[in-house]
């Protein structure tokens, strides 16, 4: 709630909307029943939670915000699916916390905001408008205002409110806490001694029959992909653009063209005392009236409307500021309050209280600035660069026309059309999708289209707003590679495959001797020449050394400390095989201390898990009531196209 009186739907309009208009260089944001917007029409719906989408429009969004993080493009390709998941779940914890009825009401909507974004989004408590308001979601928080709104309603329906109600019941017993306090601070001492399959690879000579059994087993390992070659024209307009001088002439017949656009409504500056009513029976509120009345008759009396606000009113937004509400617009406010604040005289205040839906109001207006249109001297340069920017615009578009019109006439001479207006050109011998060329534009659209496109007809993709022309003149079947064509790399896989193998079995037959031996590891390893490594007292979170993280040996090296003989483990290119020689334990004393930090940390993981498995019993609940639509087709081609253009 903004300033907890102001009209709730009108704010919440402008705050909290799904769908974002831009109409020549205003914006309007509005809330609409739907918080998921209507999918995207250039994205493709990949699932479907009662009704709501989930396209890759929404795959993307997120996928941009790990690439603001700098996550590596492979990572991102190998994290999408998950992303599907999370998305698809997080609508079945929307449409749950609908069902519930828990969703956030619009003054904890409201509220919310201010609370996060105080500074960035209501300097002064007032809200900064709908065009700051945008460039702030975009330039800082890299989102699209539809994006940042959804997480909002997100965040509140389902972390805060749903989250809480199947997880408040959750407590940490002190065997708890004991147990992973010694499970943080319990230490090892670890004996191990590893056989390495890399050293062991000299030792592995395969003859020709054994290549060839092998390149006949794992045929489809070695099979040549459909391969396409491509003549490719770049388009990015961002950069090709000229800069237009905009005369004053033209700025001026635009200004009187579109003077809505500069209109300053009338506006009032306001003080107001509240005696909130919210909550309370007719009895009390009555005796709240009494209270406001006899305030009222104080400010006659000659007493200071400011000091009175800051010792009386229940608006903790403004009552220490004496109630002073700044500048306020029609539409801004509760209507009752609205209309009994425009209609004072300055100076003056309200007769009696004001009822709104919050309660009674003594209102004292201080000045008044009726509506207005701004002069051309202070939009002149707002105009220029509005019409600076939609000349590019138009650029931009033309090029882009002129581009594609030429490489269609060019019957495939696209390197001649290139020439012709003036910008890059590629050509790429047949290459698949799985084994891209290096200076390949990195676009997802583009690599469809290479391999989805007719052969023979010029297409297009695009990314963001650059433009894409391309042509593919032949297709290369996929085939079966022959033994020749790939024979060094059946040769290096073969030979890393019998390595790993051998190492394992030299490892097995250390531990089998190890358990035998009266002398145990040391002695099994000596006479196998391998090298044994007695490690410090380590920690869970430890490492070994050269051999990594102790968590690699798995929690037997905590668990089995009676020096018994473990492995082999795989750690790596290594085979490991180890004995705890002994667990020290943790003094207890110190639990006082980090006790109360170690029971919130553990209260929260309980937390986790408890809605984790909340959230799962719902995905599944509400996929075989038939609620939750997978296109599994749509998905793994999607998923493919990504991984492609990592």
């Amino acid at each position: 709630m903004l300033k907890l009186f102001r009209n709730r739907g009108k704010a919440l309009r402008w705050i909290m909307g799904g769908i974002l208009f831009l109409v020549a260089a205003s914006m309007v944001i509005t809330l609409v029943p739907n918080v998921f917007g209507p999918a995207d029409p250039a994205s493709e719906v990949l699932a479907e939670v009662s009704g709501q989408p989930v396209t890759t429009s929404d795959v993307e969004a997120a996928l941009r915000q790990l690439r603001a993080n700098n996550i590596p493009p492979e990572v991102l390709s190998m994290n999408a699916g998950s992303i599907i998941e999370n998305l698809i779940a997080e609508r079945v914890l929307f449409a749950e916390s609908s069902a519930l009825g828990i969703m956030p009401t619009e003054e904890e909507l409201a509220r919310w905001l201010q609370e996060i974004l105080p500074d960035a989004l209501f300097p002064g408590g007032q809200f900064v408008g709908a065009r700051a308001y945008e460039g702030f979601i975009r330039q800082q928080l890299r989102q699209t205002v539809t994006e940042f709104e959804r997480r909002v309603l997100y965040e509140l329906a389902i972390e805060l409110r749903l989250r809480r109600m199947v997880t408040d019941g959750i407590s940490v017993t002190d065997q708890e806490l004991k147990q992973r306090f010694h499970e943080t601070n319990d230490s090892v001492q670890v004996e191990w001694v590893s056989v390495d399959a890399d050293r062991l690879q000299s030792q592995v000579s395969p003859s020709s029959e054994q290549l060839r059994e092998y390149f006949e087993s794992n045929k489809l390992r070695y099979r040549q992909a459909e391969q396409r070659p491509l003549r490719l024209l770049t388009v990015d307009p961002q950069g090709i653009a000229e800069q237009h001088d905009i005369s004053d002439s033209e700025i001026e017949l635009y200004y009187s063209q579109n003077q809505y656009r500069f209109e300053q409504p009338e506006r009032v500056k306001l003080r107001h005392i509240l005696f909130m009513t919210e909550d309370e029976s007719e009895e009390q509120s009555d005796a709240t009236l009494g209270e406001a009345e006899g305030v009222l008759q104080q400010l006659r009396d000659g007493a200071d409307f400011a000091e009175m606000a800051k010792e009386h009113s229940d608006d903790p937004g403004n009552a220490d500021r004496g109630g002073d509400l700044g500048w306020v617009s029609r539409g801004m406010m509760d209507p009752a309050f609205e209309e009994a604040g425009f209609a004072l005289q300055v100076g003056a205040m309200t007769p009696a209280p004001v009822k709104s839906q919050f309660g009674y109001h003594l209102i004292r207006l201080d000045e008044r600035q009726t509506g207005s249109v701004k002069p051309l001297s202070e939009v002149r340069e707002v105009i220029r660069g509005d019409l600076q920017a939609e000349r590019s615009q138009s650029d931009r578009y033309a090029l882009v026309e002129r581009a594609l019109t030429a490489a269609e006439q060019a019957d495939g001479d696209l390197r001649g059309a290139a020439e012709q207006i003036g910008v890059p050109f590629q050509e790429f011998p047949p290459f698949s999708r799985s084994e891209l060329p290096a200076t390949l534009p990195k676009s997802a659209s583009l690599i469809q289209a290479i391999f989805d496109q007719p052969v023979g007809e010029v297409f297009t993709a695009s990314q963001e707003e650059t433009v894409y022309i391309g042509f593919v003149t032949e297709t290369v079947p996929a085939r079966d590679s022959t033994f020749e064509e790939v024979d060094s790399t059946v040769r290096q896989d073969y030979v890393v495959t019998e390595a790993a193998n051998l190492a394992r079995e030299r490892a097995g037959t250390l531990a089998e001797n190890a358990r035998e031996a009266s002398a145990g590891l040391a002695s099994a390893a000596r006479r196998m020449s391998l090298a044994v490594v007695t490690s410090d007292f380590v920690r869970r979170d430890g490492d070994l050394g050269e051999l990594g993280p102790v968590s690699a040996l798995g929690e037997e090296a905590f668990t089995k400390t009676d020096g018994e003989i473990q492995g082999p483990v795989a750690i790596g290119s290594r085979w490991v095989v180890f004995r705890t020689i002994e667990l020290r334990q943790a003094d207890e004393a110190a639990l006082a201390a980090e006790g109360d930090s170690l029971r919130q940390t553990l209260l929260s993981e309980k937390r986790n898990r408890m809605f984790d498995y909340f959230r799962e019993q719902k995905v599944r609940e509400y996929t075989e009531n038939g609620l939750v639509l997978r296109y599994e087709d749509r998905i793994q081609a999607y998923l493919g196209l990504l991984q492609r253009a990592s």
